[in-house]
């Protein structure tokens, strides 16, 4: 995406990746061989196509990974190394969220029902707890061993396998990377078992004085 120009004339341009991964629950490691060539099939873009007359501004990977960061059946992506190289603005760590959450994969069976068939009436039940514990589908757990969930203390989050990551190693030395906002968006609702979700960032071309 070109953005502009800075004040000494390259280009100020940004990457955008989006991918949707294998869907099926236990599948683990054919979701991380998958994200291993994400990896590697953004880096080889990025080398052959990025020009000496640009600075990158931001590099943005999105979609539907169909894992989440809280259901023990997913530790291995939970832990792969893609969240080493991009940031993840709602993750506390591997297999814990921020408690501000919220799942993003919607129960299907219920998805027409009173409380989330429009945007005023999703947003209530995902801001109300209890309600929100009837509609977002529930950690996986593995085969064999008790789900405890949430932790004593924790809110009542859900699954969420629709993520915006950002990386900072990619771009510009001259740049950096404000995160702005993370919003859970509603507008959708009835036509989808997903929560959309976006992300703001302020990118400050440091020393050139251009802010994108």
């Amino acid at each position: 995406v070109l953005i502009g120009q800075n004040q000494k004339k390259k280009k100020a341009v940004g990457y955008f990746n989006c991918t949707h991964l294998h869907a099926p629950e236990g599948d683990g490691k054919i979701r991380c061989e998958q994200l291993d060539m994400i990896t590697r099939w953004i880096r080889d873009f990025q080398t052959a196509h990025k020009q000496p007359d640009e600075e990158v501004v931001f590099d943005v990977l999105c979609g539907d990974f169909n894992f989440d960061n809280c259901s023990p059946d997913d530790v291995l992506e939970q832990n792969h190394s893609l969240f080493e190289d991009y940031r993840d603005p709602c993750r506390a760590e591997a297999g814990k969220e921020k408690p501000w959450v919220i799942g993003t994969l919607l129960e299907q069976p219920s998805l027409y029902e009173d409380d989330v068939n429009s945007p005023e009436k999703l947003q209530r039940t995902l801001e109300a707890e209890e309600l929100r514990k009837q509609y977002i589908s529930p950690p996986v757990a593995r085969e064999g061993v008790p789900l405890i969930y949430p932790e004593p203390g924790q809110p009542w989050i859900g699954r969420r396998i629709d993520y915006i990551l950002y990386r900072e190693t990619s771009i510009s030395k001259l740049c950096r990377t404000d995160l702005e906002e993370v919003t859970f968006i509603t507008q959708l609702a009835g036509l989808t078992d997903h929560i959309p979700v976006g992300l703001r960032l302020k990118v400050i071309m440091d020393s050139e004085g251009v802010v994108a």
